[in-house]
């Protein structure tokens, strides 16, 4: 999205004319500070804002599978998972995918945070139940990922399920965390850990570029976003983005 801080007048009417289209929204800086963005498009912009207006935020499901977790993330009778746990967890995707009124057939994405077997050890027992869905990661992971479904690589700003793909490497060289711009929702995956009430980086003991994992925990303290789930510890269930612009700020 291209910013733009000042038109004037008269471009202002020449893209109108044109039948451009401009969608103003504010943004939030760090240490409280805000601005204005402008993007601009022909109508296949107007038609995605308008999709956008209208997508329920998606409801995230915690699943604990002992010291990692991964999510349900539910939109309607739709429903994507990020991350799988551990090994022979499937049972746990189960009851949460039936408390929350739906079936297997609702499973139709598995997006991947990263290739660590904490958080990809139940994918055989998920796809297994949910053969309609696809699988999703970073591309510089996916050669590190054993899997009985092939698996499409994707990129930074990308869009699945209604949900952006950021790419957060440094933890993994494929690292990816996903956004719900609707529901004002990250789900950081292993970008950040919140353990014990205390938010980190990284986990530098696990991590294949410590500089990189970084540089991303900046880039997604530039986001705004109202609450950020984890990969390992609570989540943060409020001014979550403000929260990782302070840790931003002491790495």
């Amino acid at each position: 999205m291209q910013e733009i801080q000042q038109i004037g007048r008269r471009t202002w009417l020449a893209w109108m004319a044109a039948g451009t289209w401009a969608v103003w929204s504010e943004l939030t800086g760090g240490r409280g500070r805000t601005g204005w963005r402008i993007a601009l498009g022909g109508a296949d912009l107007a038609t995605r804002v308008a999709q956008a207006q209208t997508r329920d935020p998606v409801q995230a499901l915690r699943v604990i599978t002992d010291f990692v977790n991964a999510y349900v993330l539910v939109r309607g009778k739709e429903i994507a998972l990020v991350d799988t746990g551990l090994p022979n967890n499937g049972a746990k995707f189960a009851e949460t995918i039936t408390a929350a009124g739906l079936g297997w057939e609702a499973v139709g994405h598995v997006l991947l945070t990263h290739y660590h077997p904490d958080h990809v050890g139940s994918m055989g027992e998920v796809l297994a139940a949910a053969p309609q869905a696809r699988v999703y990661a970073g591309a510089a992971d996916i050669p590190q990922i054993t899997s009985p479904r092939a698996i499409t690589p994707v990129t930074d700003g990308e869009e699945v399920f209604g949900l952006r793909i950021i790419a957060t490497p440094g933890h993994t060289p494929g690292h990816i965390s996903v956004l719900d711009p609707v529901g004002s929702l990250l789900v950081v995956g292993d970008a950040m850990g919140n353990i014990n009430h205390r938010l980190t980086g990284s986990n530098p003991q696990y991590t294949a570029d410590m500089a990189q994992a970084t540089q991303s925990v900046k880039k997604l303290a530039a986001l705004t976003f109202a609450k950020a789930v984890f990969g390992h510890g609570d989540p943060l269930e409020q001014d979550a983005s403000a929260a990782v612009a302070t840790l931003a700020h002491t790495l």
